[in-house]
């Protein structure tokens, strides 16, 4: 396991949290819609002219939105592929931690999402001990 591994596994999630946002956004706001009148007809004999509000988007708007939430579907989909291996990956050298303590630390830290300052505040230890169990584990590729 390496530091960039674990890195990458933290930060996905809150990565795939901002992206179901953004396409929340997209779905909740659509283009602008555009007003125009159109003459018609009344359906009742004799005709009598009458005008009729109508709206739509402009085509090109409509199609940048709908590509965009496709986009953003896709790329959340790969996402969550990438997370769940992440995670696999993550559970297995969790495993291989058979000290107790240091296997807190981790999960403190990339399960948690807490600093190291706040780990070693939390297990009554120096930042610099925290420091040095996640080192002893890790490989620096």
């Amino acid at each position: 396991m390496t530091k960039e591994t674990l890195k990458q596994y933290r930060f996905l999630a809150e990565l795939i949290q901002r992206d179901e946002e953004k396409l929340q956004h997209y779905k909740d706001n659509p283009p602008e819609a555009y007003l125009g009148k159109v003459q018609s007809s009344n359906k009742q004999f004799p005709y009598q002219r009458t005008s009729v509000t109508v709206s739509g988007s402009d085509v090109k708007d409509r199609k940048y939105w709908k590509d965009k939430q496709y986009e953003l579907i896709v790329k959340l989909h790969n996402e969550r592929i990438e997370l769940e291996k992440l995670q696999l990956e993550v559970d297995v050298f969790l495993t291989t931690i058979f000290n107790s303590r240091d296997r807190m630390i981790f999960e403190y830290l990339y399960r948690d999402g807490m600093t190291q300052q706040e780990v070693a505040k939390k297990m009554f230890l120096e930042r610099s001990t925290v420091s040095k169990v996640v080192d002893r584990y890790l490989n620096t590729e």
